[in-house]
């Protein structure tokens, strides 16, 4: 099975943008990866203080800039397309599947940097709300950029241990041609095309009720970025409440410094 990919038309641009005047978003140790230059002589740990003293809202209270949500993310039962394709599930997954299912979504963030703002950063964060639901494989994963070139699309798939792998086959090519379809369906229990939006992915979420990413450096943090939690839930468990958070840096050459934003979080119920 092939995943689309999504389109603009696929995200919600309704909510404004606004400024992260407390940090809520970014840890101490995110903050002081990102400090940097702020002022003509102030590095690392002083641009760090310098963000931490700061009083009162930034000066930037309007973007140009759009940053939506995705309106409904995908989730698709693996256990359900495996068994449609006849795809053989390796022996420690077919032991849990008496009690779990797995689930693969696609979700993330839609990205139109205006004028000379530019997002040096995002911190994307799903919550669920089942607490019997947890986090199995993600992608990107913190290792990502060791396979994976920034900036460049690859093709992807969840592989029948529920995690992920690179594929050989041409997706766009696959969609198309009924016996490489078929050779793609045979690796994998679902592909598709995927590109690396930063050189750095620290991932984190494994085992828990959530996942969250923290991405940076480069210049490709713009449209579709997008992220793919496999989840594992009680057998019975057909949709989840999905909490979605989202912060990010951004930069403009006539502002002062940097400056952090965030989305108002959004609430989503997603049905396989």
């Amino acid at each position: 099975m092939i995943l689309p990919s999504p389109t603009k038309a696929d995200f919600d641009f309704h909510e404004d943008m606004r400024p992260d005047t407390n940090y809520e978003g970014f840890t101490a140790k995110e903050l002081e990866a990102l400090a940097g230059r702020v002022g003509p002589d102030s590095r690392g740990a002083k641009g760090l203080e310098f963000w931490k003293k700061r009083e009162g809202p930034p000066p930037i209270q309007q973007l140009k800039s759009q940053f939506g949500y995705q309106t409904i993310p995908l989730l698709t039962n693996l256990v359900s397309v495996a068994e449609a394709e006849g795809t053989t599930l390796k022996g420690d997954i077919k032991a849990l599947l008496p009690r779990y299912n797995f689930y693969i979504m696609r979700c993330g963030v839609f990205i139109e940097p205006d004028g000379d703002e530019k997002f040096e950063a995002l911190k994307f964060e799903v919550r669920y709300a089942n607490g019997d639901a947890s986090t199995y494989a993600m992608l990107p994963a913190t290792e990502s950029r060791t396979v994976l070139k920034v900036g460049a699309k690859a093709d992807v798939g969840v592989t029948a241990g529920m995690q992920f792998g690179l594929s050989g086959k041409v997706l766009q090519a696959a969609t198309a041609n009924a016996t490489v379809k078929a050779g793609v369906e045979a690796n994998f229990i679902v592909s598709f095309s995927y590109e690396l939006k930063t050189q750095v992915v620290d991932a984190l979420g494994q085992g828990n009720p959530f996942c969250r990413w923290f991405m940076h450096q480069g210049d490709d943090l713009r449209n579709d970025v997008a992220f793919y939690p496999i989840i594992i839930t009680p057998k019975a468990v057909t949709s989840l409440d999905c909490e979605f958070r989202a912060y990010f840096k951004i930069g403009n050459a006539s502002w002062k410094r940097s400056e952090f934003f965030l989305k108002p979080p959004k609430t989503i119920t997603v049905t396989a």
